[in-house]
């Protein structure tokens, strides 16, 4: 047994360890490392098991960072008698594998609670989160402050800041093995099996006994294996497609794509979501008929998305010279080419390019300009239904050129949100274009144009001597069409407001309609969050209100880049590792920053930085602004959005090494008050900025908000006696 004495640090008596137990430091890198693989894996599959849009994310997340602030501040009374780094590891091994039954859990309740056709209740969706992060947000939380606590103890001195650095490095290190490698090529099992692999031979490498060694290094080598072998994933996942054979799964940039088949049919899934089928007949014919009917001779046709469920076909119908083909996700090519024959398709130009990417390079005039995505409910989808999105489009138009673009088809009656959207985009379409049409069928289809357009589909059909199975006179009536699209758009109010890239109206009418769909009530979810932000905000003491601040800052601004990457470039699903990485580089450089004498920790030094935070929410929608100009170079563009992370993040590092000083309590209280209290404003500042500010109020705004809070935090430590 080592020896150990007890020392009065604050007026709180602690327990002094070794120095030897410095290598406590270790645990603290292998925990941030675990930590943020399981969440970046969490909201991965949350995003996919939920249909899930940026809400969800900003659930999980809040959900994430209240849940470990939790199990910090439930460790600040944790005992040292008896820890080891022997138990440390067994522990961090619990925490890499509890994950393996949770989302199995996951599946679980949705396929029982949730079967195909239904969708999950946003009461419900908050409690299924909440529950299966409980225990490993709980645990990860409390094992910082454990870690943290013997780590300054060890060395008899406030090392909490230097714990904080460590416990970001080793997140630094597991984003970046997540972000280049994990992601791309392991389903989620397989990560986990991986990472408890890895815990457990470390776990080995600390034993003293022989036997103990090879059996945690056995263990440790054969789980991953048994994960790769019996591949549980697959499993789990059929139990949502009876009936088809999956063929494909795997992750991409833009989601996880399932690929299954059934009766010769080919199935495309995207977050568990169908985006389309082959050989479907009624609404390929609709979504190319309407549109290519209406011009003289089209040639060049772009096409964005829906070749796949027979759209190429129908369009070859014509007399064209060449099809340009894009897919909102471009990994579905690489599974189409290899279950068709590829040679068919000889006038078709299959381009793997980000739409948007590619429209802002090419100079290609289209006669015909065909758009089939799914409707705007994520700010990844709603980037193609917006002002910017069509001022981008009208470049490649002419005056003879044909735009057709759908949303989901409303019936007869049409719910009031439901209606708000098409609305918009019937207003959006009508700033850029002279003429417009709302051809109602299996979708809500608009037709614009600055040529004249015709409602007569049927009667142009037969002109040109087109054969179809659907669209033709003996199934569509052009007078009834007419009368229904006219009555359509005497619906729409002409109050309503553009859609805009950082003003997304459809998407929060789309938000609106699902709370209505599946009985919620937005303004309720926003305004409780608030009241309880506001309530922490008056309670909390100056230098703790400067961590809350931070912790909303933090979030707050690290959403909004995130988000607007994600309208800028649409891959935020596996770029949001990256976002992760990079800031955790940041909170390691800011914690790391040493103090050349202890007046450099004072009050006056913290309020200053609460106003630097300050200056930089400010000056950040003009820097964005900068960075969506520059469109010649993708990579330099994608570059400027990590530069603000890492620099706020290094303002949140030296915050949190400033606070962590500045506090006087005793080593596990600072490091339990300090982290939890960075965490809950982290949790507020992630959900109010996803549902509230970024999206109705937009970007200038919400970065306002949040330096008038770090004025407010300012102005209190300075006004501290």
């Amino acid at each position: 047994m080592k020896s150990t004495s007890r020392i009065k640090i604050n007026g709180f008596q602690e327990t002094v360890i070794p120095p030897k137990w410095i290598n406590i430091k270790y645990l603290l890198i292998v925990l941030g490392g675990v930590a943020i693989i399981n969440q970046l894996v969490f909201i991965r599959e949350f995003l996919s098991v939920l249909d899930g849009n940026e809400l969800v994310m900003g659930l999980v997340m809040s959900c994430w960072m209240i849940l470990t602030g939790l199990g910090a501040y439930l460790g600040r009374n944790f005992k040292i008698s008896g820890f080891t780094l022997e138990k440390g590891l067994n522990r961090l091994a619990l925490l890499s594998f509890m994950p393996f039954f949770l989302i199995a859990a996951l599946y679980w309740f949705k396929k029982i609670l949730f079967p195909p056709g239904t969708i999950a209740g946003l009461g419900i969706s908050i409690s299924g989160i909440f529950l299966l992060l409980f225990p490993v947000c709980l645990l990860s939380g409390y094992l910082f402050t454990q870690f943290s606590t013997c780590y300054s103890l060890s060395n008899n001195d406030n090392r909490i800041s230097n714990a904080y650095r460590y416990e970001s490095l080793g997140s630094l290190i597991g984003g970046l093995i997540f972000s280049f490698f994990f992601g791309y090529f392991f389903n989620s099992f397989e990560v986990f099996g991986l990472t408890t692999g890895i815990v457990l031979i470390l776990r080995a490498w600390v034993c003293n006994k022989s036997i103990e060694k090879y059996l945690f290094t056995g263990i440790g080598i054969i789980l991953p294996f048994l994960v790769f072998a019996f591949n549980p994933d697959i499993h789990i996942k059929k139990l949502f497609y009876p009936g088809q054979e999956i063929i494909r799964d795997k992750s991409t940039r833009y989601g996880t794509l399932t690929v299954t088949q059934q009766h010769g049919q080919l199935n495309f899934y995207e977050n568990n979501s169908l985006q389309f089928y082959t050989d479907n007949i009624i609404q390929s014919e609709e979504a190319v008929h309407y549109a290519m009917v209406q011009h003289k001779q089209p040639k060049q046709i772009l096409l964005i998305s829906g070749g796949i469920s027979g759209m190429i076909q129908e369009i070859e119908k014509y007399k064209i010279e060449k099809i340009t083909y894009l897919e909102h996700n471009p990994e579905i090519f690489n599974e189409w080419k290899n279950l068709i024959n590829m040679t068919d398709f000889k006038n078709v130009e299959f381009l793997k390019s980000d739409i948007r990417t590619f429209l802002l390079r090419s100079k290609s005039i289209y006669d015909v300009i065909l758009l089939n995505l799914p409707p705007p409910n994520t700010l990844g989808y709603n980037r193609f239904y917006t002002e910017e999105f069509f001022s981008i489009l009208k470049k490649h138009c002419n005056h003879q050129s044909i735009v057709c673009t759908s949303l989901p088809s409303t019936g007869n009656y049409a719910e009031a949100n439901a209606l708000a959207v098409n609305a918009s985009l019937y207003k959006t379409l009508n700033s850029h274009f002279l003429n417009q049409l709302v051809l109602p069928g299996e979708k809500n289809y608009f037709l614009v144009s600055d040529n004249s357009l015709s409602w007569y589909i049927t009667e142009l059909i037969s002109k040109k001597g087109i054969i179809t199975n659907y669209v033709n006179s003996g199934y569509i009536d052009d007078r009834l069409l007419k009368e229904r699209g006219e009555s359509l758009i005497s619906q729409f109010d002409q109050k309503v407001k553009i859609n805009h890239d950082f003003q997304p109206y459809m998407f929060l009418r789309q938000i609106n309609h699902w709370f209505n769909y599946v009985g919620g009530n937005y303004i309720l979810i926003i305004a409780i969050p608030a009241l309880m932000f506001l309530m922490c905000l008056f309670w909390l003491n100056p230098v703790t209100t400067g961590l809350y601040i931070g912790g909303f800052t933090s979030a707050s601004l690290e959403v909004a880049l995130m988000l607007i990457y994600q309208i800028y470039f649409g891959s935020l699903y596996i770029a949001s590792a990256l976002f992760f990485s990079l800031f955790m580089g940041g909170l390691v450089v800011g914690s790391r920053w040493k103090f050349k004498n202890k007046n450099e920790f004072s009050m006056r030094q913290y309020s200053l930085l609460q106003f630097a935070l300050a200056l930089f929410s400010i000056l950040l929608p003009g820097f964005l602004l900068l960075a969506g100009k520059i469109t010649f170079i993708t990579l330099l563009q994608q570059f400027m959005f990590f530069i603000p992370v890492f620099i706020l993040a290094f303002g949140i590092g030296y915050e949190f090494n400033l606070a962590s000083r500045l506090q006087h309590y005793g080593y596990s209280q600072i490091s339990g008050i300090n982290y939890s209290s960075d965490l809950l404003g982290s949790a507020f500042g992630a959900f109010i900025t996803a549902v509230l500010l970024l999206p109705v109020c937009g970007l200038t705004i919400t970065c306002l908000v949040v330096a008038g809070l770090n004025l407010y935090s300012g102005l209190r430590v300075v006004l501290t006696k």
